[in-house]
């Protein structure tokens, strides 16, 4: 199977509120630059791979408990 068959598998699996958010995805990919930007440096990659540890140790706070605290 090619990856765009696998791709329209998985589309026409999805429930329509994820084909929704698909469909977004895909047409934000889609109307991507071709250059991804500058490369990233460690102090920058680093700062993401804590951020992204804190997500998944539940580290986080909601929207609204941030805006709440800040009196927004």
């Amino acid at each position: 199977m090619t990856t765009r068959e696998s791709l329209h598998r998985l589309i026409d699996e999805l429930p329509d509120d994820q084909a929704e958010l698909a469909r977004v995805w895909l047409e934000d990919l889609h109307d991507a630059p071709d250059d991804n930007g500058p490369p990233l440096d460690a102090t920058t990659l680093a700062s993401l791979d804590r951020g992204l540890g804190d997500i998944t140790e539940g580290r986080t706070k909601s929207l609204e408990e941030y805006r709440h605290e800040r009196g927004l």
